[in-house]
């Protein structure tokens, strides 16, 4: 009888030696806390297992979880291997020291001696052997991360998690759950199927997490009578409900409640609410004490106060570089990416960014959302 998805999932996860679990360069809490739910279960199954996303930087509001196990970088992804025949003269000791940046390896035989013809070296295979996918739609969601480890990624078996429609189903094996509302829901079946007594409080609270956020709070419509359910038996579980809601939703700083206000009240629409857009100065940053960083977070509740738009488009002055820069955010059908590829953006179908130099914000604006309308 053939193994079911989540049975080749479990054989794969046996196999491996040392996972690495990937989160898309524009990541959201959904991802993050999924990632981290994922990787305490892996280590409860004994196994070895590291979280990588493409120059990490975490936020404020999700500082209650373990943030700094995740790496902004992916490197040494290759073994190099050096290999010495010692058939005729067995071993004797073995040290090794590094000096003035050179490594040094003495090696003493039990008996005869070694020359050079007992020593090879040659590139191994890679550190990881299996790679967990956490809300990629398609690789180039990953980032610099992808980019600069290609091979890596296409020699590598790979798992691809999402919920998304836009998902590419690029993965060996695709967890694709178009129903499910978050990742975390995805991944409870999963640990459930195989060890749901390794669902500790922790676990819990990370699966919570994601489900929280990508409902925003139980707000959105994909909500369902399961969810709801399922939240209960993650609570039942010992997550901290209460340390979730009070960091994503009750510890709005003065300043991000500034800035919101500053989009709102710039707010324009067109086609029937179907695209919204607004702008911001770099004083409306200076005045209100934010960053850019704080801009997905203004972007997500829009969404989520606006359930007929179905893009977003925001244009911000740069703080450092004085540009222009642009977020465009699909929430529907549409390619972020492609609907932007005049402007050479970068991201994924959901969420796209790009720069415009030699624009004022009204140029830029004007320029812009003309583009999108075109489509």
């Amino acid at each position: 009888m053939a193994l079911s998805q989540q049975q080749q999932i479990f054989e794969l996860i046996k196999q491996s030696r040392q996972s690495l679990i990937v989160i898309r360069q524009d990541w959201n809490g959904d991802a993050l806390s999924s990632a981290l739910a994922l990787a305490v279960f892996l280590r409860k199954l004994g196994k070895k297992v590291e979280i990588v996303c493409s120059n990490f930087k975490p936020t404020i509001n999700f500082s209650f979880l373990p943030c700094s196990e995740i790496k902004p970088t992916l490197d040494n992804v290759q073994n190099f291997v050096i290999t010495i025949d010692i058939t005729k003269t067995g071993l004797g000791e073995f040290e090794y020291n590094e000096a003035d940046n050179k490594l040094n390896i003495f090696i003493t035989p039990k008996v005869g001696q070694l020359d050079k013809d007992n020593v090879s070296m040659a590139m191994a295979g890679f550190k990881y052997d299996l790679i967990f996918l956490i809300n990629c739609q398609d690789l180039e969601s990953i980032g610099s991360i992808y980019q600069a480890n290609a091979d890596f990624f296409y020699a590598t078996t790979k798992i691809n998690i999402d919920h998304s429609s836009q998902n590419e189903y690029y993965g060996n094996l695709n967890l694709v759950n178009l129903a499910a509302a978050a990742t975390g829901e995805i991944l409870f079946d999963l640990f459930k199927e195989w060890r749901e007594e390794l669902i500790d409080d922790n676990i819990a609270t990370y699966l919570l997490t994601s489900i929280i956020s990508a409902t925003k709070n139980f707000k959105s419509t994909e909500v369902t009578p399961r969810l709801l359910a399922l939240a209960g038996i993650l609570i039942a579980k010992g997550a901290r409900r209460d340390q979730i809601i009070q960091n994503l939703y009750q510890s709005r700083f003065i300043s991000t409640l500034k800035l919101w206000g500053r989009v709102l009240s710039r707010l324009n629409n067109d086609l029937n609410d179907k695209i919204v857009w607004s702008v911001l100065s770099r004083q409306d940053f200076l005045e209100t004490a934010t960053s850019p960083d704080e801009l997905i977070d203004v972007i997500e509740e829009m969404i989520v106060s606006m359930p007929k738009t179905e893009i977003v488009v925001l244009l911000y002055e740069d703080n450092e570089s004085a540009l222009v820069k642009v977020i465009v955010y699909s929430a529907k059908k549409f390619d972020a990416v492609y609907l932007t590829r005049k402007f050479n953006a970068s991201g994924s179908k959901e969420l796209a960014k790009f720069f415009l130099p030699g624009r004022n914000l009204a140029q830029a604006e004007r320029e812009v959302i003309e583009e999108i309308k075109r489509q």
